[in-house]
């Protein structure tokens, strides 16, 4: 192994190694725990001791950003002659076609950096230019960080390398797109949702992973508490009505729902779906995707699918007036509707339908429940204790944690549900038909999230975000 290679294997596992012209000494240098295996194979290669030094975060994403940066150096030197349009969009269509070898440079860097997303179990990367560089960004765990910053030269090769593999017009850049790439980690399928966006220094795009095409997670599975489980389980036993999943993109209403329609499988009902992507491969569920260049919406998606004998109707999202009146008459005539909405609180979801059109008195026969979400960051298990000894764990400002290489030194690792829940009761069902101000729900969720804190699994700044929210 030479020199060059064994540099970007230690910096894969987040250390650095510095040489020191004058002494003519290498220096390995850590934030976190050091890797002792990892500086046995240093020395032993080098052919010498190597002295190890502990350094600041900070420091560390500099030296790391620096490697970064010569690798990038190296590979734009090896493409600077593809970078005219004609070049660029031949090469891309060729890659498609296999006519251009899989290591070529721009195929890589590409590729490089959906594996590190991929890896680091993030749910999107950002690529956004400005005046001088490309920025390169992943959300980890609902947290959206820097991962490097590239010369904005490479970004045109790489926005039509995006558009290729997701079968966009190559040649349009006025206005958003939106398209599919499946590819295969690992031996693992990923699907990989595709978003162009014009802005102010050209394109941005955003990639969003899904890792797995089928989906087991039941409702103990989510992490939530035994008695919203309970509940949960006695709202989907009902035959008919629309039980109601809300909070902001990103708070996992879409995985909670799966995991209803996962614990109704199997009960010999024809469970059917229409959805806004197709997320995940449901077993014994029947999934439809909209198609708007067909004009085959919610809404249309939805009357088709009551003609198709239902038990269970899954609406990937309540979004317009026909779509939520379709959905609540399909719930009044012997359905069990399952559906998400933007809203904040459970009132906040009712009210939302009544300003759809929804009649109130049809709201108050149809509506089983209304369960609203967040997901709260957890410390990484293998760095919890030094987490829950930091500054951090009782701050309500968020600080740096050491971390470890397990949670690429973030100090967090997953995310668990938070729920509020409405339930209609007769007292509701009076309320829905006079005074909304009068409905009250169950809030669970910020004492459940003070509970996390006190057990030592998340820090106060969780829960000041969730409670803010």
């Amino acid at each position: 192994m030479n020199i060059d290679k064994l540099i970007k294997k230690i910096a894969r596992s987040r250390h650095c190694l510095k040489f020191d012209q004058d002494s003519e000494k290498y220096e390995l240098l850590y934030a976190g725990t050091l890797n002792k295996m990892l500086a046995q194979e240093v020395s032993q290669i080098i052919g010498g001791a190597v002295n190890s030094r502990k350094i600041s975060i900070q420091d560390l994403e500099t030296c790391l950003a620096n490697i970064t940066k010569e690798s990038s150096e190296k590979i734009f030197s090896e493409i600077d002659s593809e970078l005219t349009n004609e070049k660029i969009i031949e090469n891309a269509r060729a890659a498609i076609d296999g006519e251009v070898a899989s290591d070529a440079p721009i195929v890589k860097l590409l590729d490089s950096l959906m594996a590190v997303a991929i890896s680091r179990g993030a749910s999107d990367l950002h690529l956004d230019p400005d005046d001088k560089d490309l920025v390169v960004r992943l959300r980890i765990d609902g947290a959206l960080s820097e991962y490097i910053k590239i010369d904005i030269r490479f970004f045109k090769a790489l926005i039509t390398r995006i558009k290729v593999l997701g079968e966009l017009d190559i040649t349009e850049s006025r206005r958003p797109q939106d398209g599919r790439i499946a590819i295969s980690y690992r031996g693992a399928p990923v699907d990989i949702r595709i978003s162009t966006l014009p802005v102010n220094f050209g394109e941005r795009a955003v990639l969003r992973f899904f890792k797995s095409k089928s989906f087991s997670i039941s409702l103990e599975g989510l992490g939530l508490s035994e008695n919203l489980v309970s509940n949960l389980r006695r709202t989907i036993a009902s035959q008919s009505g629309i039980l109601l999943v809300c909070g902001p993109t990103g708070s996992g209403k879409t995985t909670t729902i799966y995991s209803l329609l996962h614990t109704l499988a199997g009960r010999g009902l024809n469970i059917t779906t229409i959805e806004d992507p197709i997320e995940i491969d449901l077993p014994n569920v029947v999934q439809s995707q909209v198609n708007d260049k067909i004009d085959f919406d919610f809404s249309a998606g939805l009357r088709a699918l009551l003609r198709h004998d239902p038990d269970v109707i899954l609406v990937g999202e309540i979004r317009d007036a026909e779509t939520a009146d379709t959905a609540v008459r399909a719930a009044l005539t012997g359905h069990l509707v399952i559906s998400t909405i933007h809203a904040n609180t459970p009132s906040g979801a009712i009210m939302r339908l009544i300003n759809l059109g929804v009649q109130q008195s049809l709201l108050a026969d149809a509506l089983l429940g209304v369960y609203s979400q967040r997901l709260i960051r957890q410390y990484c298990d293998e760095c919890r204790l030094k987490s829950v000894e930091s500054r951090a764990h009782t701050s309500e400002l968020p600080q740096l944690f050491d971390g470890c290489s397990s949670c690429f030194n973030s100090g967090f690792k997953g995310r668990v549900p938070l729920m509020d829940h409405l339930i209609i009761t007769e007292e509701n069902k009076r309320q829905l038909l006079n005074d909304l101000s009068g409905l009250t729900y169950e809030k669970h969720m910020a004492d459940e999230a003070k509970r996390l804190h006190d057990q030592g699994k998340t820090p106060l700044f969780e829960l000041t975000r969730i409670m803010g929210m």
